[in-house]
């Protein structure tokens, strides 16, 4: 008996306190000044249930709204036409729309009688007729009972209430933060778990418009790095989601205001920490076993964000230190530098550099109205101490700008990486229904009558087919995989009957359609113990093979370094799947970042072995040379090496595969023979038994022709 009165309870206050709490706070935010849309719109959306409480809730803030009786009218106006028209058959959506823009139209003749002076309130006149029936139809989309048809317009719908509630709380402020924060970040986690990294990403950066600029970036990042990790390990998506979004901040910030962001955010993380597992788990995000088993791409990049994410926030912390102290420092110089210069003074110099040290950090600025008359009237150096001070901050001002344009540019490379795995994931996912209809019906040529075809993948391929019927196939297994070949274009596997529950599957999937026989030479230069190139072959899960040759400025163990950096930085980033662009900027990035000047030339091979097809990326590296049918080809560009310049300059160059090919990538020091006479002949080179005998054959010549006056590398490949 009590539970049954404890759930009405629960009921009546749903359907009656609710609404009515909802409509005061909504109808409190502010869009802009005398735009106060989110109460009346909502209002206008509900369903007749909730509609009287709702009311109540617009009626009893409209006396907040700076002109009460246009809002008390509106608020009564848009209640009566909403009842009556209920009573003759509901209110349909444009019914609605309709209203809101009767609504709108009086608000923007309040705020065009009051008078128009500046481009200010021509935005606010525009935001006045387009915020109304752009809310009703947006939240219109959470109480329309076939959302589930129209997900889009729910999603829509969610994003305004986030924007909406997030921006109820702006007025209020801790510590020069507003409390918006709590509730931006709460909804941005919310939508994260719930709806995906992308829904999360979208909320973090509706809330941070709401909350301000600099949260919007922070939030931004903090909906996707939590959204993409919470399925894999939830703990560490908490800690990078709110490491990211600190130091992002703080970037974004300048500082201002970060220890107190810092404070509300780790609240926020603490309570949605305590009722998150009440949450779904966005379904398309829940992974099978042997989805995962296939694919632990995402669970690398979480590794990768970890580590990356850890050098962003010690750096982070680091320049926070060592702002204060460095100014410090360089106005007690700028004091004692000034002071050298007279004999006898009175004043204490530590006065005068805490002064002028407290000034900048309060207002930014030394003025020479606010220097004490004390110091004023007996030092004749003092004006020029504030003019050296204030150059001082000006340059830190725009050492703070390069600052944060490198933060930029991290957060936009790792961006890219993001963008680059979510798209593989859902090619990876993506099914082709022409496809797979052309391959029944190939199937069906042979005499393999199927329910049914289903193709995954974009490139590589899963192919099943349903309701196969084994004892009355006649074609061969080659048979069956040289017709879905010719569909998918690709080579395939034998097919694979299984048995589940009574019901017969034949799969099929792609392989690569030929193997690599790879041999590598280096030698380092005369004199030198150790070769300053780094040549790397390594391929990935899916079957790209790699190679990379790549030579450090200088040579021996500086230029090692440089060459291994570059080599074991896009090991690392194309192991995971990065796109070769990608990882090329990065390590242009990192290269260009080191205090000391160094830089390396990369020439990265990819071989698809799906397609059968190359791909060389040349940036300062020497030419490549193709080797066919005995004829020799000659692949060069002339571009600078990586960390020269801030925007890499590489060229690309793709072309495709035939069994028998050879591919020669050298490095510079080889080369220093080709003004006499080329490395290979253009026609007429005899077959090669190997990989390693044409390796070996090009060092022994090269060495004979230069004696190792430089490192030198050969890298040869073979297709089979």
């Amino acid at each position: 008996m009590e539970q049954i009165k404890t759930k009405s309870a629960i009921k009546v206050l749903k359907i009656n306190v609710v609404p009515a709490i909802i409509g005061f706070l909504l109808s409190s935010a502010h869009l802009t000044d005398a735009v106060l849309p989110f109460g009346t719109a909502l209002l206008c959306a509900v369903p007749k249930s909730i509609r009287k409480s709702c009311f109540l809730g617009v009626l009893l803030a409209s006396f907040f709204d700076p002109c009460i009786l246009l809002s008390l009218f509106c608020a009564v106006y848009l209640f009566c036409v909403l009842t009556a028209k209920e009573k003759n058959g509901g209110v349909f959506l444009y019914t609605r729309i309709l209203l809101s823009l009767s609504l709108s139209a009086l608000r923007a003749a309040y705020i065009a009688i009051n008078g128009i002076n500046g481009i200010n309130d021509i935005f606010v006149l525009l935001a006045a007729v387009i915020s109304y029936p752009a809310l009703t139809f947006a939240f219109y989309g959470y109480f329309d009972r076939k959302r589930e048809l129209r997900p889009k317009r729910y999603d829509m719908a969610l994003l305004a209430l986030a924007f909406s509630f997030t921006l109820v709380l702006v007025p209020f402020e801790i510590g020069n933060t507003s409390l918006a924060v709590c509730v931006g970040a709460l909804f941005t986690l919310c939508a994260a778990r719930t709806r995906g990294f992308g829904f999360g990403g979208a909320c973090g950066i509706i809330c941070g418009i709401a909350c301000g600029g600099e949260a919007m970036g922070a939030f931004g990042v903090l909906g996707m790095a939590y959204g993409l990790l919470a399925t894999e390990i939830e703990p560490l998506a908490l800690v990078l989601s709110y490491m990211l979004a600190v130091s992002g901040y703080f970037y974004l910030s300048g500082g201002e205001g970060v220890a107190a962001f810092a404070v509300l955010l780790l609240g926020v993380y603490v309570v949605f920490a305590l009722f998150r597992k009440r949450l779904p788990i966005h379904r398309t995000a829940v992974a099978t076993a042997e989805k995962r088993a296939h694919d632990r791409r995402i669970s690398r990049y979480a590794a990768a964000f970890s580590s990356l994410s850890s050098l962003f926030y010690t750096v982070s912390d680091s320049t926070a230190e060592t702002k204060i102290t460095d100014l410090n420092q360089k106005i007690v110089g700028c004091v004692e530098n000034h002071c050298s210069r007279c004999n006898g003074c009175e004043l204490d110099k530590s006065e005068v550099s805490n002064f002028f040290t407290s000034e900048i950090r309060r207002t930014g600025v030394a003025a020479y109205s606010r220097i004490p008359t004390h110091i004023s009237s007996r030092c004749p150096n003092v004006c020029a101490m504030a003019r050296e001070i204030n150059n001082i901050q000006t340059s830190r001002a725009r050492e703070g700008e390069k600052g944060l344009k490198q933060m930029a540019d991290e957060y936009s490379a790792f961006s890219s990486i993001l963008i680059d795995a979510a798209k593989k994931q859902d090619e990876n996912s993506k099914t082709d229904k022409s496809l797979a209809k052309d391959i029944k019906t190939s199937l069906a040529s042979l005499g393999v009558e199927s329910d049914g075809v289903k193709v995954v993948g974009a490139r590589l391929r899963e192919v099943t087919v349903f309701g196969v019927k084994p004892d009355k196939i006649k074609a061969s297994p080659n048979e069956i995989a040289q017709a879905v070949a010719s569909e998918l274009k690709t080579s395939v596997s034998a097919p694979d009957i299984v048995l589940h529950d009574g019901y017969h599957l034949m799969k099929l999937h792609s392989i690569p359609s030929f193997r690599v026989e790879c041999a590598k030479i280096s030698e380092a230069k005369e004199n030198e113990s150790v070769c300053g190139d780094t040549v790397s072959v390594f391929e990935n899960e899916d079957k790209y093979f790699y190679c990379l040759v790549s030579d450090g400025m200088g040579s021996g163990r500086d230029a090692a370094l440089t060459s291994r950096l570059a080599a074991i930085m896009l090991e690392k980033l194309l192991s995971v799947g990065a796109e070769k662009e990608s990882a090329i900027k990065l390590l242009n990035k990192a290269l260009v970042e080191k205090q000391e000047e160094i830089f390396a030339t990369v020439d990265l091979l990819e071989l698809d072995r799906i397609n059968s097809r190359a791909t060389l990326i040349k940036a300062g590296a020497a030419p490549t040379l193709l080797i066919r049918n005995g004829k020799t080809t000659v692949i060069e560009s002339r571009t600078p090496p990586a960390g020269i310049m801030r925007n890499v300059i590489a060229e690309k160059k793709s072309f495709p595969l035939l069994k028998g090919d050879m591919i020669v990538m050298l490095s510079d020091g080889i080369l220093q023979t080709g003004s006499e006479r080329p490395i290979l002949p253009e026609k007429g080179l005899p077959p090669m038994p190997s990989a390693r005998a044409l390796a070996s054959k090009i060092i022994r010549e090269a060495r004979k022709s230069c004696e190792t006056a430089d490192d030198m590398s050969v890298c040869v490949l073979r297709i089979y």
